[in-house]
């Protein structure tokens, strides 16, 4: 299985621990908010009630960063390492960090085109095949080139 493309079941398992990454840096980003808020004033404090286009910006923008970082550092995301993925270009390397943002914002922008996988023959999404790029298995630990010594 190494080298080879990725199914739908197992991207869709890494997606559901990364969206669980994502949430849960959300509850630390409240958290935080709600200590500093106490810090500053504990004799007044009540909890932040931040609203649903507050909470789901903050999220989306978390979301993005987190899959752009991890796809440009390193070719994986949590989920991605826990599975055995990794998002690689044509020619096998990680993305180049414009490429992993665009596809961060296509698939948070519209996470079904995951589905694609499905019919596609390559198991692509949507979003691969509009920035190019292809998920794989690959279990084997590697740093990116800059970090390794020789």
């Amino acid at each position: 299985m190494q080298g080879r493309h990725a199914g739908v079941i197992s991207r869709l398992l890494a997606d559901g621990i990364d969206l669980a990454v994502v949430l849960a840096s959300l509850v630390g980003v409240y958290l935080g908010f709600a200590g500093l808020k106490f810090l500053v004033r504990p004799r007044a404090f009540t909890w932040p009630e931040p609203s649903a286009l507050n909470l789901g910006t903050l999220g989306w923008i978390l979301l993005i960063g987190y899959l752009t970082i991890g796809w440009a550092v390193t070719g994986r995301t949590f989920g991605k390492t826990v599975l055995g993925l990794r998002v690689v270009e044509a020619e096998g390397s990680r993305p180049h960090l414009w490429r992993a943002f665009a596809r961060a914002v296509l698939c948070a922008a519209f996470p079904i085109g995951l589905l694609w996988c499905v019919v596609s023959h390559r198991n692509a999404s949507l979003q691969d095949l509009i920035v190019r790029t292809t998920v794989v298995y690959d279990w084997e630990p590697r740093l990116p080139p800059e970090l390794e010594t020789t």
